[in-house]
């Protein structure tokens, strides 16, 4: 099974349901037209967004509920990356918590999702970590020895 690892300047987002990176390219047309008097557009401004879900979590070595609102509610910039945990590539990029919601019922856990709007170019990310899975769960090492169990 291949997971999509979504980090918040450089720490895992805990207990990860899903996350999404769209990115979207816009057009201007243009006064040209084929021969067929079809329109032709020229590619313009790339803007792209990532999106997640997770589950609420009070754990210390993942960013959570907690440090999430405060990013947002302060109108921070953050780092992101998105790793595939197979290969160790992915992207990653800065940018602004655009929205950020939690919800909770009283047969599920409560969960929370939220949308980072990016902010410049999205990049390879640079590894300074290694990420595993197991049947148990998925490990992190930030290089620095610390390993972090993310599931």
């Amino acid at each position: 099974m291949t997971d999509l690892m979504l980090y918040i300047n450089d720490t895992p987002v805990g207990c990860l349901l899903s996350n999404n990176l769209a990115e979207n390219i816009n057009f201007i047309k243009t006064c040209k037209s084929t021969q067929d008097m079809a329109q032709k557009q020229l590619p313009q401004l790339h803007s792209y967004s990532i999106s997640f879900e997770a589950v609420y979590s009070t754990d210390q070595a993942i960013i959570g509920w907690d440090e999430l609102k405060d990013i947002g509610r302060s109108r921070q910039i953050m780092d992101w990356s998105m790793l595939n945990t197979d290969t160790n590539e992915g992207d990653a990029g800065e940018g602004f918590l655009e929205s950020l919601e939690i919800t909770g019922t009283s047969e599920d856990f409560v969960k929370f999702t939220g949308v980072i709007t990016g902010y410049g170019a999205i990049v390879n990310a640079a590894l300074a970590y290694n990420v595993w899975a197991q049947d148990s769960g998925v490990y992190v090492d930030n290089g620095g020895g610390l390993y972090v169990f993310v599931n």
